[in-house]
C-alpha cells in the first residue's frame, strides 16, 4: 500500500465545519415544557394534531428559536474546549475532566428556528405554514480517545519503551437544512383529532466523520518512560532510538456546496477547502403525522411521528475520503531525523480531530441520500380547576445514526388568563437528575427551558424564545 509521507494532512477545515458552528446548535429542536401550555402554537412542533384555539402569525426570525446542549458525561465547563479542538489544548490532562468520562461520551446539539410561520382556522380545520432552519450535531467519543491524547502528554501508565495504545474512536455528524412546510389539522367527531404536515427540504450540509481504529505501538530507547511529546526538546528528540508504528482507519463523507478536497497526484488529501460560496447541496421531503384522542372531557392522549423523510445530496457537492493507514517510524534508519519530527508532530496535538493520524485518500464522489432524525412523541395530559391547571407526561425519542436520545418529562401548567401562564417541568433521563424546566407566557412572548443551568457541572442546558401574535377568534 502506498503511504503518503508529506508533512501534514490538515483537516482543520472539517473540524471547523463540524464544531465551529456548534455554539449555535443545541439539543433542543423542540421545547417540552411548552407542550402543556395553553394558547401556545409551538406545541404543533411536537404534534401536528394539536392546533391552538386561535390563529397566529410569528414575528420573522424570532417566531420560535430553540437551543441547548446535552452530554451524558461531559460538563458544560469543557464544552468550549471540545469545540475549539486546539493543538495546544490541555483540558484533557486534568483529573476532573478524565474522572467524569464514561466509556462512551455523547455530545448532542441542535438548533431549530422558525424564520416565518402562520396558522389559521378555515371551517373545521386548522392550516399552518412555516419556513424553518434546522441543524443537528451528534458526536460520540470513546474514553480511550482521551486516554490516547493523555499518553502523548506523558500521562499514561505505559512506558514509551513498549507502549501499545488503541482506540476504536469516535463518530461525529452534522446536518443542516431548511424546511418549508404546510400542515393541516382536523377533528373527527368529539374525541379524535388528526394532523399532518408535508415539508420540502433544502439541504445545506451533511458531514459524517468516523474513526474506526487508531493503534500506536512503540519500541523506543533513550527516552523518558513518560515523556511529554509537546514539550520534548530538539536535543532530547535527536537521542531517541528504536521504532514506532501507527495504524489508522477512518472515513470522512460530506455534502456541502463549495466544499472540496485538496489532493496530491496520488489523491491523498492534503487539506480541505471551503469556498464559502454557499448555496444548496441537496433536496428532499418529509412528513409529520400526529393524533390526539380524548378519553373524557379533561383527559387527552396524543402520539406523533416527526421528520419521516430524506434528503438527496448532489454528486457535485459531495466528497469522500477513506483511510487505511499503516506507518512505521524508524528512528535508527537513513530518514531517522525526518521520522522523529513527523512522529512528534503526529501525536503531540491536543486536537480530537487530529488529521495527522489518518492519511485520507480521496475517492470518487457520488450522489447520496440521507434520512432525517425521526422523533416519536407520546403524551398524556389532564385538566383541572376549570381548565386553568394542566398536568401531564411526555415521552420523546429521537432516533439518530450516531446517538438516539430519549426523554421523559413531567409537567404542570397554570393559566391565569389566556394571555399569562406559567409552567414547571422535570425531565428525568438526559439531565443526570437536574432536569428542572420553567416556562412563561406573557402575551405574545413565550420563554421556556427544559433544563435550567446549575453551574459549570451542568451537562444539559436548553432555552427557547418565541413571539407569536394571536389572530382571529377562538375556535
Amino acid at each position: 500500500m502506498n503511504i503518503k509521507t508529506t508533512p501534514k494532512r490538515n483537516l482543520k477545515v472539517l473540524a471547523t465545519l463540524l464544531l465551529g458552528i456548534a455554539p449555535m446548535a443545541m439539543f433542543a429542536q423542540f421545547n417540552r415544557t411548552t407542550f402543556f401550555m395553553e394558547g401556545v402554537s409551538f406545541k404543533q412542533q411536537l404534534n401536528p394534531a394539536l392546533a391552538p384555539s386561535r390563529g397566529y402569525v410569528t414575528v420573522p426570525f424570532v417566531g420560535s428559536i430553540n437551543m441547548g446542549v446535552s452530554s451524558n458525561a461531559i460538563s458544560s465547563e469543557y464544552f468550549s474546549d471540545l469545540l475549539n479542538s486546539s493543538k495546544t489544548a490541555d483540558y484533557f490532562t486534568t483529573d476532573k475532566f478524565i474522572n467524569q468520562l464514561k466509556d462512551n461520551n455523547r455530545l448532542n446539539m441542535s438548533l431549530a428556528s422558525d424564520l416565518a410561520a402562520a396558522g389559521w382556522w378555515a371551517g373545521d380545520g386548522f392550516w399552518n405554514v412555516n419556513l424553518s432552519l434546522k441543524l443537528d450535531l451528534d458526536a460520540n467519543v470513546k474514553r480511550d480517545v482521551f486516554e490516547f491524547m493523555r499518553a502523548s502528554r506523558g500521562m499514561s501508565d505505559q512506558s514509551w519503551a513498549n507502549a501499545n495504545l488503541h482506540t476504536n474512536g469516535m463518530q461525529a455528524k452534522i446536518n443542516s437544512y431548511m424546511e418549508a412546510g404546510v400542515g393541516y389539522t382536523r377533528p373527527f367527531g368529539d374525541r379524535l383529532v388528526l394532523g399532518a404536515k408535508v415539508k420540502l427540504l433544502f439541504g445545506i450540509a451533511d458531514i459524517n466523520m468516523k474513526v474506526d481504529e487508531i493503534t500506536m505501538q512503540t519500541n523506543l530507547r533513550d527516552i523518558a518512560a513518560n515523556q511529554d511529546w509537546s514539550t520534548i526538546t530538539e536535543e532530547q528528540l535527536q537521542k531517541v532510538k528504536g521504532k514506532a508504528t501507527i495504524k489508522a482507519r477512518a472515513e470522512v463523507q460530506g455534502s456541502m456546496a463549495g466544499l472540496t478536497f485538496v489532493t496530491d497526484n496520488n489523491k491523498y488529501v492534503d487539506n480541505m477547502d471551503y469556498s464559502g460560496s454557499g448555496g444548496l447541496a441537496g433536496f428532499g421531503a418529509a412528513v409529520d403525522l400526529g393524533a390526539a384522542y380524548k378519553l373524557g372531557r379533561d383527559f387527552t392522549l396524543s402520539a406523533a411521528l416527526l421528520d419521516l423523510g430524506f434528503i438527496s445530496w448532489g454528486q457535485g457537492s459531495t466528497i469522500k475520503g477513506v483511510s487505511d493507514f499503516n506507518r512505521v517510524y524508524d528512528f535508527d534508519g537513513v530518514h531517522a531525523g525526518e521520522h522523529r519530527q513527523e512522529f512528534r508532530k503526529t501525536i503531540e496535538s491536543g486536537e480530537i480531530f487530529n488529521s495527522d493520524l489518518w492519511n485520507l485518500k480521496a475517492e470518487e464522489s457520488k450522489s447520496r441520500t440521507t434520512s432525517l432524525r425521526t422523533t416519536m412523541v407520546l403524551g398524556a395530559q389532564y385538566k383541572l380547576l376549570e381548565d386553568k391547571l394542566t398536568v401531564g407526561a411526555l415521552s420523546t425519542t429521537r432516533f439518530g445514526e450516531v446517538n438516539t436520545q430519549s426523554e421523559l418529562t413531567l409537567a404542570g401548567n397554570y393559566s391565569f388568563n389566556r394571555h399569562i401562564g406559567i409552567a414547571l417541568s422535570y425531565s428525568m433521563i438526559q439531565s443526570q437528575g437536574t432536569g428542572l424546566g420553567l416556562g412563561f407566557k406573557l402575551g405574545p412572548v413565550t420563554l421556556a427551558t427544559d433544563y435550567m443551568y446549575f453551574g459549570q457541572d451542568t451537562r444539559t442546558i436548553s432555552g427557547m424564545i418565541g413571539v407569536s401574535i394571536p389572530m382571529g377568534n377562538s375556535h
